[in-house]
């Protein structure tokens, strides 16, 4: 199998033309399947716009969208069909922030979001419960067995799975992510914590507007209940969002640094890693405790998804090599890191 692999990847490296057919190909169906996975859990566990089962909050550009639609029914377009409502604000709303991918970002990454935004939309409209009864029944299945929190951790994993394969590939699923991923690479972090923050305000907001909704035209329970409910549904979108950023940061490694320090006797080592990667090198002359023999201490910070490389590199360099690596949370200073296209 790893020859298999091995000769393909050298096959694409000799053959240009098929190597980009290969990578666009590629993007293209993990965008799908994103686009497939999010409107899955968007429609079947937090907005399955079926009676008797209230939506919780997204967060996100399809949060925005829950917004502007209470907005619109508080405005008394009491009939709207929701879902309709749903996928065009979902694509429209995306539209300014497209641009700030292809200015901010990058060409490609801008284009396949834009792929992406789209397919959403459409799987938005037609991948419900209201077309597919197997989709209602699921719903149906986990809102009788796990009520409120099974919903928001179903959704949060198929939420956050989305981005992440998103994030994998170098695009986004539009919206909030847009903004997250502009400002992961500014501050060299993890995106999953910016992804939350931003989708904390439309959360609130939906909440808000749903208590006004049954304040200003009732309800036909209880109104004590019908004003609780927003809250309750308020806290479990709280841990929807947590587990999104958790599903994200888990699979997207991009942003996530790691400090390999490598012990070697050879003084030529630090020189062998400056000029075969992007990234400073430090070394230390040092002596071994037990043997009193001189020792080099090579230090360098590199992205996680660099790692296996780089120890492979040491190794062929110095097969004794002593190397440990160590996850850290921030580098501040110049840090290369490979530019999304």
């Amino acid at each position: 199998m790893k020859d298999w692999v091995a000769n393909w990847k050298a096959y694409l490296q000799e053959h240009k033309k098929m190597h980009l057919i290969y990578e666009n190909g590629l993007i293209f169906l993990m965008s799908t399947i994103s686009a497939l996975i999010f409107a899955f859990g968007f429609n079947v566990f937090m907005a399955p716009t079926l009676s008797g089962i209230s939506p919780i909050a997204s967060g996100g550009m399809s949060g925005v969208s829950q917004v502007l639609t209470a907005i619109l029914r508080l405005c008394g377009w009491r009939d709207l069909d929701e879902n309709i409502a749903h996928s065009l604000l979902y694509f429209l709303l995306n539209v300014p922030l497209m641009i700030l991918a292809f200015l901010g970002i990058g060409k490609r990454f801008a284009i396949y979001t834009l792929i992406n935004v789209i397919e959403t939309s459409i799987f938005i409209r037609f991948i419900t419960p209201i077309y597919i009864p197997l989709l209602k029944d699921v719903t149906d299945l986990v809102t009788a067995e796990g009520g409120y929190l099974s919903r928001v951790l179903f959704g949060g994993v198929c939420t956050g799975l989305s981005s992440a394969i998103c994030f994998k590939f170098e695009i986004s699923t539009g919206g909030i992510d847009i903004i997250a991923y502009y400002i992961s690479l500014r501050k060299r972090t993890n995106v999953g914590k910016y992804s939350a923050l931003c989708n904390g305000l439309s959360v609130t907001l939906f909440t808000l507007f749903s208590i006004l909704d049954v304040v200003i035209y009732g309800t036909s329970g209880d109104m004590n209940i019908a004003i609780a409910d927003p809250f309750v549904r308020l806290l479990f979108s709280v841990i929807y969002l947590f587990t999104c950023a958790m599903v994200i940061d888990a699979i997207n490694i991009r942003n996530k640094k790691v400090r390999i320090e490598a012990v070697t006797s050879l003084r030529s080592l630090g020189t062998e890693l400056v000029h075969n990667n992007h990234h400073g090198v430090t070394v230390v002359e040092a002596h071994g405790a037990y043997t009193g023999q001189v020792r080099y201490i090579v230090t360098m910070v590199v992205s996680a998804y660099e790692v296996k490389s780089i120890i492979r590199f040491i190794h062929q360099i110095d097969e004794h090599a002593f190397i440990q690596t160590q996850t850290i949370n921030q580098v501040y200073g110049r840090f290369y890191m490979k530019p999304v296209e």
